[in-house]
């Protein structure tokens, strides 16, 4: 059929239109706030910060007030407040970023999130700052993953905790912990159909994927903090197998023995599982040396007089050494898959925590003294 002049002009104008109307999108950026506050997590902030201005985004940080100074913990980001909470409104933007939960004592915070919440703006929400949510009451019957001190609260909000590093439901993006914040933040960009100039994965549960080198230019964890950390934890977890090889040896309970060995071979595993990442990973090994014989020496000094109880004692100081150093790595990378097997470290000696301390009492009477590491805290 042909079509007439007129016809044909109407079709060249629309097509003027939408093209107007295209470029016009793609000159007005998307514009993001990120609620702070101060003692934040420094990654949780910087990462999600710098992918999205490297994207294109007009990125807003808000505040309680103006005049003052946001320092994260780890010392390394510091920022100021562009505008804050309370004369801003949900409207003025396309998405939002938690990297905070202390900033929900502040009613003009939690009133825009619930705000964003009713608009369906984009929520990204990490670590503690899913409690701004719980404040906001923004959580009844969405899917959301989370810190595991924190499930029952989500739970009680009447969300459906899941679990995993991010969970993405509607306009909701959900992570737990700065091993998380370079997914969260690449499924924030998707989301919000930001142009992404790295390689990234289209499924945010690629487990394969390299997380680290995106987080690390997105202002992340760099290599070398990686493979420091995979050194501490590989140097840490080596000189307690020898440690408590050398109780299971001296040990006359058999119970204590048992276990003692069970925590041998499970920290044989542990070693072989970061040696195994630091090499994978990283083209490196740990220099075993490192440690010196000096820490030998003082072991097998006080193994010289030492009695059943002294030996528990010993073991559940050198475990929860372990627990806590393990539990602080975990919160210092922004590596996934390094920070997964620090989780599963932390699990295990937390079970054998759990094992040695109800051995001790059962054992002690009422002679119960504090745990005696022969090892110090690597992590803090």
């Amino acid at each position: 059929m042909d079509v007439c002049l007129p016809e044909l002009l109407k079709i060249s104008d629309r097509i003027q239109q939408v093209k107007q109307m295209a470029a016009t999108n793609q000159a007005k950026p998307k514009r993001v706030g990120i609620l702070m506050e101060n003692q934040f997590e420094d990654f949780l902030f910087q990462v999600p910060y710098q992918a999205l201005q490297k994207a294109g985004a007009k990125v807003t940080i808000l505040g309680s007030r103006m005049n003052e100074e946001y320092h994260g913990k780890r010392g390394k980001v510091s920022c100021k407040p562009d505008d804050t909470a309370t004369e801003v409104r949900a409207n003025d933007f396309d998405g939002f970023v938690i990297p905070v939960g202390n900033i929900r004592a502040n009613p003009f915070a939690v009133s825009l999130i619930a705000e964003a919440m009713n608009q369906d703006k984009a929520i990204a929400a990490i670590g503690y700052g899913i409690q701004v949510l719980i404040e906001a009451d923004g959580l009844q019957g969405k899917r959301v993953t989370g810190l595991q001190s924190l499930r029952k609260d989500i739970e009680n909000a009447g969300a459906n905790y899941i679990g995993g590093p991010v969970v993405v439901d509607g306009n909701l993006l959900t992570a737990r912990r700065p091993g998380d914040v370079a997914i969260l933040a690449n499924s924030l960009l998707r989301y919000l159909q930001l142009e992404i100039k790295e390689e990234t994965p289209s499924d945010h549960q690629d487990h394969s994927f390299d997380w680290w080198k995106l987080a690390a230019a997105w202002g992340g964890s760099s290599r070398q903090a990686i493979v420091n950390a995979l050194n501490t934890a590989i140097i840490g977890e080596r000189y307690t197998l020898e440690a408590f090889k050398q109780y299971s040896y001296r040990a006359r309970d058999e119970a204590l023995r048992q276990i003692l060995q069970e925590i041998s071979t499970t920290k044989q595993n542990h070693v072989q599982l970061l040696e195994k990442r630091l090499y994978d990973a990283f083209n490196e090994r740990v220099t075993w040396q490192a440690v010196g014989s000096e820490a030998y020496a003082a072991l097998h000094s006080w193994l010289q007089s030492s009695d059943e109880l002294s030996i528990l004692r010993r073991a559940l100081g050198d475990i929860q050494t372990g627990v806590i150093d393990t539990y602080h790595l975990c919160y210092q990378l922004s590596d996934p898959l390094t920070v997964a097997i620090f989780e599963e470290i932390k699990r295990d000696l937390c079970q054998y925590e759990q094992k040695l301390a109800e051995l001790y009492r059962s054992r002690s009477g009422d002679k119960i003294q504090p745990p005696m590491p022969t090892t110090i805290a690597a992590v803090s």
